[in-house]
């Protein structure tokens, strides 16, 4: 058990060394589909890795975010709208919660709901105002602060190309 603690501790230390978290570069938000004859079914998603040169070569040392948005029916209003919801690396401190920003915009602070064995989850539902925004950005920012420390650790997400996922699945 007291290696087990220790590995996920040196996971974690390993993801917060670099103050500024690079990212490697990759496809941006994916279709994923229960059934691709029902939209209703699918979901858009992106994931941002860590990577790190070993050997003189770049090897992936884990997943720092993950980024999923779906469309669900509102149980009293019966009408679908976006949720995003957002996976980041265990070891944040969860007291005060991520933000998100788009492009230089405003803070958006969202409240953690739970980690499990894959990370820390937060979720918000997005908006007319901030699925506007989302759609005319660039970049999507999210920052979270690692356990023990006072400085936010941002990695940033692409909005390229979210427009027309999301019209794949609404």
């Amino acid at each position: 058990m007291r290696h087990i603690i220790l590995s996920i501790f040196a996971l974690v230390s390993i993801l917060f060394v670099v103050s500024e978290v690079q990212a490697q570069e990759g496809p941006t938000w994916k279709k994923v589909c229960v059934d691709t004859k029902k939209p209703e079914t699918c979901r858009i998603a992106q994931q941002r890795f860590l990577t790190k040169v070993v050997d003189g070569k770049e090897q992936v040392v884990g997943r720092v975010l993950g980024l999923t948005i779906v469309y669900s029916t509102d149980a009293t209003t019966k009408k679908r709208a976006p949720y995003m919801s957002i996976q980041m690396p265990l070891g944040v401190d969860l007291r005060p919660g991520a933000l998100l920003q788009v492009d230089a915009g405003a803070e958006i602070p969202v409240p953690f709901l739970q980690c499990t064995n894959a990370g820390c989850d937060a979720s918000l539902v997005l908006d007319a105002k901030l699925l506007k925004e989302l759609k005319a950005g660039n970049t999507l920012k999210v920052g979270f602060r690692p356990w023990g420390t006072q400085k936010l650790t941002a990695v940033d997400a692409s909005l390229k190309g979210l427009t027309k996922a999301l019209k794949d699945i609404k």
